[in-house]
């Protein structure tokens, strides 16, 4: 069986927008590609924070070659920055301004078993806030594909707030074509060199 490979950096890339709604939309929703991007006017990246069960189309693999679409479900965590972040094992904090620059940040797990306040907590409290598996991105760099919205981190040499930036090595990106206070959604692909899955994704919020 093939699963998804998770790669060492994830970046999950975000264009937002918020034409059509996601409101009620059920788990067994299908979730198809969204091809149109825009940004809705006043739209603020930080109102992404929150827990969302995920779909993940892959529809086309980097290696081995794969073409047969496949789906797996996933589990994602975003949380707020703070400049009062600090790093347990490098002992560093955001460099100035990084909440403008990293709103969001957390982390993306297969969906399996029960995720309690006690588990949830434990999955934090192992990451390290400067270094973590899921960086929101902000600011339009039309260099590098990000547009006003922003873009998400996912396990890339990105996923850093020390102020470094690297673009190169390994990691995803997921575009945001659509999202409001129910979710988002849209497609990924990669952001370094080496290849990875191709596909599209639907993110639904989790309410407790």
């Amino acid at each position: 069986m093939h699963f998804v490979r998770w790669p060492r950096a994830l970046i999950a890339l975000v264009a937002v927008q918020c034409r059509m709604p996601l409101v009620n939309l059920p788990e067994s929703t299908a979730c198809t590609t969204v091809r149109e991007a825009s940004v809705e006017t006043g739209w603020e990246p930080r109102a992404m924070a929150g827990e969302y069960r995920v779909q993940w189309v892959v529809d086309s693999s980097g290696y081995p070659p794969r073409t047969a679409p496949r789906t797996e479900h996933l589990r994602l965590f975003l949380w707020p920055t703070s400049m009062n972040d600090s790093s347990p094992r490098a002992h560093l904090r955001p460099a100035p301004n990084d909440t403008v620059a990293h709103p969001l940040y957390g982390l993306m797990v297969v969906d399996s078993g029960e995720f309690d306040r006690k588990r949830i907590q434990q999955l934090r409290s192992n990451i390290d806030p400067i270094y973590p598996p899921v960086l929101l991105l902000t600011g339009p760099m039309r260099s590098i594909g990000v547009g006003a919205a922003g873009v998400l981190l996912w396990e890339t040499v990105g996923n850093r707030r020390d102020g470094v930036r690297s673009l190169d090595g390994t990691g995803m990106g997921m575009w945001v074509t659509q999202a409001n206070k129910n979710g988002f959604r849209g497609r990924f692909d990669r952001w370094g060199i080496a290849l990875t899955d191709k596909g599209h994704f639907c993110a639904f919020r989790f309410r407790r």
